[in-house]
């Protein structure tokens, strides 16, 4: 997307798609949000900037759900560590939205998610090609920063306490175990107790050097048996029952050996009864998704989680499948 030009920069309201469909949609507004935080300089506009691309996601995810939380994971980024804190972003709403945070403070987690990690972008896509070892300083850089990425809000004109509150706080951990002040409970906003359940699926979702990507199921099992004490209870338990283990975006594999996109799935363990194909059993991309009824013959039956697409799908052909989930019940 092309961002509107100002004297002062870029413009504070990016184009506004709102009759385009939700991929195109989210699409153009994680390209505003690329645009805005390369070119971050701590001036008023930045803030109104990111701020407009902040309500535009919380529009978003109240108006298409499934379709934010399903496409957060897979759009486009040459940069992973921004695509995570995109994601990251459009997880922590659904887990606002679950506990019925009011929308001010829906904006605040929002806005923090997005530029939580700013003073550590390069350094987090350094750091993941698959031989990269950090380095002592560059660990000491990556833990802070939290104050990093504060300091330059304070020297942002128009950046509000609540948003950057959550910014300072958002690896800190209901045990006291976390950085950088080591705050407990609820010394610990929400926005920023969001953020830590939200950063942490996030990354266990997301393919890492060392490891590969873990399931939905894994990803809840993980934290449940290696950090809850770190989390908000209410929170985690908010969010496990939001998603389930397969959540929209969940890519499975059939029995006919098909690749399938979850559009739409029941809480809780059980699976997904309708499905969207979309690479069959060579690995080929279909000319066509089509939906696929689970239940209804063995071939279809789902067999366990399927990776990342091999190829690059464009927004056109995720707007196709998530055509196909408005006829879905």
């Amino acid at each position: 997307m092309n961002t509107a030009i100002t004297p002062f920069g870029v413009a504070a309201r990016p184009p506004r798609q709102t009759d385009a469909p939700p991929c195109t949609r989210l699409q153009a507004i994680a390209d505003a949000y690329v645009d805005c935080v390369e070119a971050w300089s701590c001036t008023p506009q930045d803030v109104a900037a990111l701020g407009t691309v902040a309500a535009e996601l919380v529009r978003l995810v109240h108006s298409a759900p499934r379709v934010s939380l399903g496409m957060g994971r897979h759009l486009p980024f040459a940069s992973s560590s921004m695509r995570h804190a995109f994601f990251a972003a459009i997880v922590g709403l659904h887990i606002a939205k679950a506990v019925r945070l009011d929308p001010i403070r829906q904006l605040a987690v929002a806005k923090a998610a997005l530029i939580m990690n700013l003073s550590s972008f390069d350094l987090q896509d350094d750091l993941a090609a698959p031989k990269a070892s950090p380095s002592a300083a560059q660990r000491l850089a990556l833990t802070r920063h939290p104050i990093l990425v504060t300091k330059l809000l304070l020297d942002s004109p128009g950046a509000d306490l609540r948003w950057i509150q959550a910014v300072a706080q958002h690896h800190e951990a209901m045990d006291g175990s976390g950085y950088p002040c080591a705050l407990r409970g609820e010394e610990i906003c929400i926005e920023a107790r969001i953020l830590k359940l939200a950063d942490m699926w996030c990354a266990l979702v997301a393919p890492h050097r060392c490891r590969p990507a873990k399931s939905p199921r894994e990803a809840v099992y993980w934290l449940l048996a290696r950090s809850r004490q770190c989390l908000d209870p209410r929170l985690f338990d908010a969010w496990r029952r939001e998603t389930g283990h397969f959540p929209p975006g969940t890519l499975v594999r059939l029995a006919n050996r098909e690749t399938a996109f979850v559009v739409a799935s029941p809480r809780g363990t059980a699976a997904p009864r309708q499905v969207v194909s979309f690479i069959g059993a060579h690995g080929t991309l279909y000319r066509d998704p089509v939906r696929r009824d689970t239940a209804a013959r063995a071939a279809y039956a789902i067999r366990g989680y399927a990776d990342r697409p091999p190829t690059a799908i464009e927004p056109a052909y995720w707007n196709r499948i998530w055509e196909l989930s408005r006829t879905m019940h």
